[in-house]
């Protein structure tokens, strides 16, 4: 799924200092799901936070912990599943005018919260800056291992973000447009109608150093997909 409501987040070449402890909470809520598909996949009403733990274990290499909760179709919040990352900067692009990097990350879930409890994701990072803009793409490629893709093969995820940081006294505010899509395994793409095409309008904010904080406002573009959401990420840097 290009909406990982258990984590929107685009992925830059930056990790957590060495000996650091980055802790994050991502929350996400779909708020209407018109669509075909959308009707029939998107958790509509359910509430997602997802706890995060990145520590610096090098200076270019992160590795990290997640804890997924979600307010299902009974009261009360779930333990949803859990993931484990490696997320590691290429240092040699530093004078480059593209930053490498890379995330990979295995997802165990329970069955109850996904469809495909169990996968493995291998996320290239590239990332650089133009005058005032910031941009970061992450083409993912997952392979899942159990739920209904299991046969599909390697499938092919892309996300990406546009941003502009303001300057003066508007240096702490970042607009920025995310993307998140699915197109489907590679042997195979989707028709482009029953892709996953999601366009998020969202805002970072730079209030202190340590703190760093994301809100979204998502909606499908595709017939298949149309539907709203919400999301955000608060995270600080001990």
């Amino acid at each position: 799924m290009a909406t990982d409501f258990y984590e929107l987040q685009i992925y830059t070449v930056d990790t957590a200092p060495e000996g650091q402890l980055l802790a994050e909470l991502h929350s996400s809520s779909v708020l209407s799901a018109t669509g075909r598909q959308s009707r029939s996949n998107f958790p509509l009403y359910q509430i997602h936070n997802t706890f995060e733990l990145s520590y610096g274990l090098l200076p270019y290499v992160e590795i990290g912990q997640y804890l997924c909760t979600a307010r299902l179709n009974s009261p009360g919040y779930q333990y949803a599943g859990a993931r484990t990352k490696v997320h590691f900067a290429i240092p040699l692009t530093e004078s480059w005018p593209i930053e490498l990097g890379g995330n990979i990350e295995l997802q165990y879930m329970r069955r109850a919260a996904v469809s495909d409890p169990l996968n493995l994701e291998f996320m290239p990072i590239i990332q650089g800056t133009f005058g005032g803009f910031f941009f970061a793409a992450n083409p993912a490629i997952e392979k899942q291992f159990s739920g209904p893709g299991t046969h599909a093969g390697l499938s092919f995820e892309p996300a990406a973000q546009l941003s502009y940081r303001l300057h003066g006294s508007w240096s702490w505010l970042e607009p920025s447009l995310e993307y998140y899509g699915e197109q489907g395994p590679f042997s195979d793409f989707y028709p482009l109608a029953q892709q996953q095409e999601f366009v998020v309008p969202s805002v970072n904010l730079y209030l202190h150093p340590r703190l760093e904080f994301n809100f979204g406002f998502g909606f499908g573009t595709t017939q298949d997909w149309k539907g709203r959401f919400i999301k955000g990420t608060i995270g600080w840097l001990f």
